[in-house]
């Protein structure tokens, strides 16, 4: 006889039934959010040692998880193919995400440069400082 502790150590699969067009948008999210996990990575590093060592916990600790989830969905997508066209409302899912992410992306990116360019002119910085440069 197992111990109840044992045994809430234990795998406790879920079982999950997904449409094609539902796992290419749980695809999609995953790439969505493992994208995310590497831009703030990214910039941790950029931002010096504090904020890469901060970033890299966070991303080391969810990364491995997001991978399990893809290749279990990835198992199932390949087990359940009878014919490539169904595999067509995966794809279209998924680029449908991944749409919504790249704009996302590009929203960001807009943003974040005018918070830089803000906070610069707040703080009375000179953006160009130490360079001749001509006003246009």
């Amino acid at each position: 006889m197992t111990s109840p502790e044992g045994r809430r150590n234990r795998v406790q699969p879920i079982h999950v039934e997904l449409r094609r067009a539902d796992a290419g948008t749980l695809l999609g999210a995953l790439a969505w959010v493992m994208g995310a996990l590497q831009i703030m990575r990214d910039r941790g590093h950029a931002e010096g040692e504090h904020g890469g060592t901060e970033y890299d916990k966070i991303y080391q600790q969810l990364q491995p998880r997001l991978d399990r989830i893809i290749e279990q969905v990835a198992k199932a997508r390949e087990a359940s193919m009878t014919r490539p066209e169904f595999e067509e409302d995966v794809e279209a899912a998924y680029q449908d995400v991944r749409n919504a992410f790249e704009q996302w992306i590009r929203l960001t990116a807009i943003d974040t440069l005018g918070a830089a360019v803000a906070s610069h002119l707040e703080e009375g910085d000179e953006l160009f400082e130490g360079e001749d440069v001509e006003p246009t």
